[in-house]
This record gives structure tokens, sequence and C-alpha cells, in this order.
């Protein structure tokens, strides 16, 4: 028995040796097979669907869905460099928020986008996501893998090849039996999700001239669809150069500032950007309404509370609906110890994602190891002593989410809303 068991190490060990020696052939094989061994750039084009994270009516449900009629991808591996273009539609032919077209970039470590009459936005919260993009094609992941030590293991017929960048990304690759690229899976930092699964399939490859590329790719992010591509035009090593822009170079995240309007006695507006918050005081303690976008916008509005009202710690964060741009900062008031009150659908996604592992990019939460306290409401939920009155009512907001929270101060008459209503657009003043 000790002899079987002797043989039985040395086979596993033999077999980690040689597939962490094979995986420059692996890597090598498999760039032949597709025909890229000595392409630098890959400009594809196609069409079929693409997907709004983070915005279901419900938080089980898959992200909307765009009819996505045009796609283009240019990359230039070399720099590394991506340049995307997206036409896009919703389902019914209308446009989307964010408009039909949309040209998003990124070059070494600057990212923007450019909008209409070819205005250029800076978007350096973007460059990571975007950087991971250029690695998840095929040609992209041979090459991350050939420049970042990767190790091969064998499972059946395929080979598993797994390396990290200097980003800390680590990539996953299963390379079949005819050395073609199937699937690649990562995560990318998501301030819901924490570290969020990727994963990108490829399937009916083709050749285009001397390269062999799938026609069909699809994306998910989070477990749900986020790419669903046809491909039908590829061309290696055409990319266009592309500068950055002056305005792009080292542009870095806008300054977060919190502006706090006085709405009544014990209740402020907190405004200063995209998306706000409502302070409103109790005796003992205070409720804030919406936790939006990230760690560092809550931080901004936890510090404004406490500025306002510093001998009273925050008791409750109201989350109006699950969309990641009202519930990007839940996050860090669950480090702080408060309770989230959310629609009673959402009580275990929260749950689950205040639970989930953020190591790429860790946040109070995943430094303090909190337990988060998650209160889920049906119909009517009344905060309420000797001081104040606050009313939570859960509606459905047809179309954009099956459950809003709607608060109300009865003695003070204010409505607190987020999406529920957004008002026209002022007219353009006249000539």
């Amino acid at each position: 028995m000790r002899k079987l068991l002797a043989g039985v190490c040395a086979l596993v060990l033999a077999q980690t040796v040689v597939t962490g020696q094979g995986a420059t052939a692996t890597l090598d094989a498999a760039a032949k097979a597709m025909g890229i061994t000595n392409v630098t750039s890959i400009y594809y084009s196609g069409s079929g669907s693409s997907y709004n994270l983070g915005q279901a009516v419900n938080a089980s449900l898959p992200w909307p869905r765009f009819v996505l009629n045009n796609y283009i991808a240019d990359i230039n591996y070399a720099v590394p460099m991506m340049r995307q273009e997206m036409n896009r539609t919703n389902p019914d032919g209308s446009a989307p928020f964010g408009g039909v077209r949309q040209i998003q970039l990124v070059s070494g470590t600057s990212a923007w986008n450019i909008g209409g009459n070819d205005a250029v936005a800076p978007a350096p919260a973007n460059v990571a996501e975007r950087q991971v993009q250029i690695w998840l094609t095929p040609p992209g992941f041979i090459k991350a893998a050939q420049a970042n030590r990767a190790t091969v293991r064998t499972q059946g017929a395929n080979k598993i090849v797994t390396f990290t960048t200097a980003t800390r990304h680590r990539f996953t690759g299963t390379i079949n039996a005819n050395n073609l690229l199937e699937r690649i899976e990562t995560t990318l930092d998501n301030p819901v999700l924490g570290d969020m699964p990727v994963e990108v399939t490829f399937s009916n490859y083709q050749s285009f001239g001397d390269v062999r590329f799938p026609t069909t790719i699809v994306q998910k992010q989070g477990g749900h669809p986020m790419l669903e591509l046809t491909v039908s035009r590829v061309f290696p090593n055409v990319a266009a150069g592309i500068d950055v822009p002056a305005a792009v170079r080292g542009a870095q995240p806008p300054p977060v500032q919190v502006q706090s309007q006085k709405l009544a006695e014990g209740v402020w507006y907190l405004t200063g950007g995209t998306h706000h918050s409502v302070v409103v005081e109790f005796a003992d303690h205070l409720a804030v309404v919406e936790g939006p976008l990230d760690e560092t916008r809550s931080s901004a509005v936890i510090a404004e509370a406490r500025k306002l009202v510093p001998a009273k710690p925050i008791r409750y964060v109201v989350n109006t609906h699950t969309h990641f741009d009202h519930s990007g900062g839940l996050r860090t008031f669950v480090a702080e110890g408060v309770t989230v009150v959310t629609a009673a659908s959402n009580k275990a996604y929260f749950e689950k994602s205040f639970a989930a592992l953020k190591a790429l990019n860790p946040d109070k939460l995943a430094q303090v190891r909190r337990t988060a306290t998650v209160e889920g409401i049906g119909g009517r939920r009344v905060l309420t002593d000797a001081t104040r009155t606050l009313e939570l009512h859960v509606v459905p907001i047809a179309g954009h989410t099956d459950e809003m929270i709607v608060a109300y101060l009865p003695k003070e008459k204010i409505l607190i809303e987020a999406d529920a209503y957004t008002p026209a657009a002022a007219p353009a003043p006249g000539a």
C-alpha cells in the first residue's frame, strides 16, 4: 500500500512539473492553430445583443437587453489599446438612456468616451475594466498568458491555462483538443458584487484569411449575459493609431463634493453629485435615505451627516432600489454597523453581496469583515419616535423596478424618491 501511495504521489508531482513546463508549448500551439502568432492587432465587427449591467427590474432577473445593431472592436495588443463602438437600441427600437451610439476607448492607463459632436469625456474610473476587456479576446488571452508566466494543467482533453496580470486580475482559460480557446474566466471589481465573476465563451471558429476567430462570443458578468455577439468580419494587423487626447492624459476622477441643504428642522438634502441622499434626524439616531454610487460617495455622505449631527449615530440607511448606481455605496454603511432597509425581495440578494469576496480592491467592509444587518420590508414600514415619523412605501415603477421604496415625512410633507419621477428637460431659451 505504501508503494502504491508513493507511486501516486510521484505521478501527481510529475504531472505538475510537466504541465508547468508545457505552458509555452501549449500557448504556442494555440497561437498557431488560431493563426495569431504574428498578430499584433485585431479588428472585428458584428451584431447581436448587449445588456445594461446592474439595472435589472428586480434582483433575480438578468440585466436589461439592448439590440446591438452594430459592434466594432479595434484592438492593438502592443500598446495596449482598445476602441469599442456600439450602435444599440431598446428592444422596441427606441433610443436607450445614454444614446444610440457609444464609443469607449482605453490606451495604456487612459480611458475616455466619445459622445455627440465627437466630444471627449475622460473616464479614469473605467481604465481597469477596459484593460481587462483587451485580454478577454482569443489573441489577447494568449499574448497575456505568454507575457505573465502562465501555468497549464490538463483536464480531460482540455488544457487549463492560468495567469495573473500586474493589476492582480487572475485569468483562467480553457483550450480544447483542437488548440482553440473556448472559455475565459476572471473577475472585475464591482461596488455591489465585490469580485464580480466574468465569463466569456467562444465558439463557431471560422477562417478569416490566415486567422481563425470565433463567430459566436458570449460574455457574462455577475452571472448574467452582458454581450452576445455574432461576428461577421475580422481583420488582423490593421489597427489604427489612436492618440490619447490632451484632456484625457493624467485625468483623475473628479473630487467628491457633498453639499447639504436644510429642508426642515432635522432634515437635510445632501447633493453635490449625480446621486443624492437625505439625512433624517430622530431623537437618538439618524436615518439616511440612499447610499449610492460607491465607497467614496458614501464615505463623504457619512462624514457630512456626522458633521451636521455629531452626537447621533446613523442607525438606518434606506435603499430605494437595487440598481447599482443607487446601491453601490451600501457596503460602506454596512462597514459602519448601519442597518440596511430595503424591499423584502432584495434581502437575500444584499446579504449575499455584502458577504462576497472583495480582494481586487478591498473596501472598508472587506477590511472590517462585519456581518450585514439587512431588514426587508413589504408594503409599508414606519420609522418613528417622539420627534419624527418617516414612512417607507414599497411601490412598483413600471419598466424600471418592480419594487421601489419611496419615503415620506408626513409632518414636513416631504416626499423622497429616486427614479420614480424624472421631470422633463427644461425648454431651450429663446433665440
